[in-house]
Formats: structure tokens, C-alpha cells, sequence
């Protein structure tokens, strides 16, 4: 005989696995800090790639006082200038990353405990079940 409710959690259970399951299971096969650490190396690559392409755009589009600037400063100067905006500019966009990645894996964490919670459900149904169940010779 059919459980229906064993049926029902265990159709809640396939559709997690193919809705918000697809985004949390793979950020639950890493520790914390493995997963922060992680994002937060994407997050410095891909930032200084946008930081590299906003300075050239900067560069692009203000070519006259750049010349100026260029002429009448040190370079080194210039240099230590641009240097410490990338390092004010990374350094943003690392503590966004630290909250952001944390809050993710907060959040896959505590949905994976209510799957698992309901798979545990199911198994005590199922448990439940066979015991139940007569003997066939």
C-alpha cells in the first residue's frame, strides 16, 4: 500500500532538488570559509578588470587634462595617486563580497536543513512502512 504523505514529502523533496536545490547544493559542498574565500577571489579579479576598464575609459575621456596632468606632475606621484584609488576601490568591493557571500551560504545552509529535515521524514515513513509490513515466505 501507497503512504500518500510519504509521497507527497518525497515530491516536495524532487521539486527543492530541481527548483532552489540547484542553487544551494553546490554551495553546501564547501566549508564557510572555503566558499567565501572563493567568491571573494572572483570578486577581486573581476573588480580589477572593471577597474581597469573604467581608468581607461577615464583615460579616454579626459586625454587633455591628462596630457596637463602629465606635464606638470611627477609620474611616480601620478602613479601613487592611481594606486591608491584601485586600493580604495578593491577594498570595497571585497567587504560587499564578504557580506554577500556570507549571507549566501547563511541562507543555501538553512534551506538544506529543511531538506534534509524532510528527508528524514521519509525515511522515518519509510522505516515505519516495512516495519509494518508482513513477512512473505
Amino acid at each position: 500500500m501507497l503512504n500518500e504523505e510519504r509521497i507527497r514529502l518525497m515530491t516536495k523533496m524532487a521539486s527543492y532538488e530541481e527548483g532552489e536545490g540547484k542553487e544551494y547544493m553546490p554551495i553546501k559542498q564547501y566549508y564557510r570559509k572555503d566558499y567565501v574565500g572563493l567568491g571573494m577571489i572572483k570578486t577581486f579579479i573581476t573588480s580589477s578588470i572593471a577597474f581597469g576598464i573604467l581608468f581607461l575609459c577615464w583615460v579616454l575621456y579626459d586625454m587633455d587634462n591628462i596630457t596637463y596632468i602629465l606635464s606638470n606632475r611627477d609620474l611616480t606621484e601620478l602613479g601613487m595617486f592611481v594606486l591608491v584609488i584601485y586600493i580604495i576601490f578593491i577594498a570595497v568591493y571585497q567587504v560587499i563580497a564578504l557580506g554577500v557571500y556570507n549571507w549566501r551560504y547563511s541562507r543555501a545552509t538553512a534551506s538544506i536543513k529543511g531538506y534534509h529535515s524532510v528527508m528524514k521524514k521519509v525515511e522515518k515513513l519509510q522505516e515505519r512502512e516495512e516495519r509494518s509490513l508482513p513477512l512473505e515466505d
